[in-house]
């Protein structure tokens, strides 16, 4: 009995030490895998200081967001129902200023107000749904005559983890699809864990070529639904930003009809101006986000393609 707890204990033991070691590895992967080349072992390990206890609840961070960083309102001279721009980084015109980002460009050519619900920090469908299920939501935003959601492939990726960045904290909200609906997932304990950190990530990112259509247009699905309880005359563009070839190829896995079908008008960025936005010019210099430029490109060809509705 006692060599059977004694290799009981010994297994345990090891057991501790490969996850101790694991864990480690993870964390220490993690922090270098950053592109910050000129910090050193101990000015990173103090920079990004392991903890377990890292993460916040959403709301507290949502608040602060809606009071303080995103883009206030344009057009409000203007007399007609406004336009909702929803999505990420991209519709909320990340380093772009207030005249050249798209909700401006569509206020001042549409002559209507713009209410952008967008932002940085990995916002997508699933803040979209979020936002659609607050009732202080509606008090804020009056009923619009379009809703436009600017979509880029990284939104797959975005609904498929609890992670935003393993190293980097940045709260986030996510749905799990059950009984025929999203239902707002618990944070788990475990991705305090920088192992499950790093897969949950590293699995993000494979699925991006083999994602779940049903899923994907449900989060669009039920927002409109949580809408239509709100706004009667209303339309619902969604905007699918065109970068490159492989963006186009994921782009077509998209289920465009079933969306159609259940009232969503999509567009193609490459439609409208007859290329992928892949050129030096349509980026902000060092960076991957659409320029200025680009959505010079963008908006007018979307402003047209709006007035068609009319």
């Amino acid at each position: 009995m006692k060599k059977i707890f004694k290799r009981i204990f010994i297994i345990l033991i090891n057991l501790i030490i490969i996850i101790l070691l694991t864990e480690l590895i993870c964390y220490l992967s993690c922090i270098f895998s950053l592109n910050e080349k000129y910090e050193g072992f101990f000015a990173r390990i103090k920079k990004y200081e392991y903890n377990l206890n890292y993460y916040r609840d959403f709301e507290d961070t949502y608040e602060n967001i809606k009071t303080n960083r995103l883009r206030k309102p344009v057009g409000l001279n203007y007399k007609n129902k406004p336009i909702l721009l929803m999505g990420c980084s991209f519709a909320y015109g990340y380093k772009l200023n207030e005249n050249e980002n798209l909700g401006y460009r569509l206020s001042q050519l549409l002559k209507r107000p713009v209410y952008n619900r967008a932002f940085e920090w990995w916002w997508g469908l699933h803040t979209m749904l979020y936002q659609s299920r607050r009732e202080d939501f509606y008090k804020e935003v009056p009923e619009p005559e379009y809703v436009v959601y600017v979509f880029i492939i990284d939104h797959i990726n975005r609904i498929s983890t609890s992670i935003v960045n393993p190293v980097i904290y940045l709260p986030h909200v996510r749905y799990v699809y059950k009984k025929g609906k999203l239902e707002r997932e618990k944070y788990p304990w475990r991705y305090n864990l920088y192992m499950f950190r790093a897969y949950t990530i590293l699995r993000a990112h494979s699925l991006i070529d083999h994602f779940n259509n049903k899923i994907l247009n449900e989060y669009f699905i039920e927002t409109k639904q949580e809408f239509d309880k709100h706004w009667k005359n209303y339309k619902f563009i969604i905007l699918l930003y065109d970068e490159t070839e492989w963006n186009d190829i994921v782009m077509n896995k998209i289920d465009v009809d079933g969306l159609r079908k259940n009232g969503f008008i999509v567009i193609y960025t490459k439609d409208l101006i007859g290329r992928y936005l892949n050129q030096p010019e349509d980026t902000i210099k060092g960076d991957f986000h659409p320029s200025s430029y680009a959505w010079s490109l963008i908006a007018p060809k979307l402003a047209d393609k709006i007035k068609e509705l009319e």
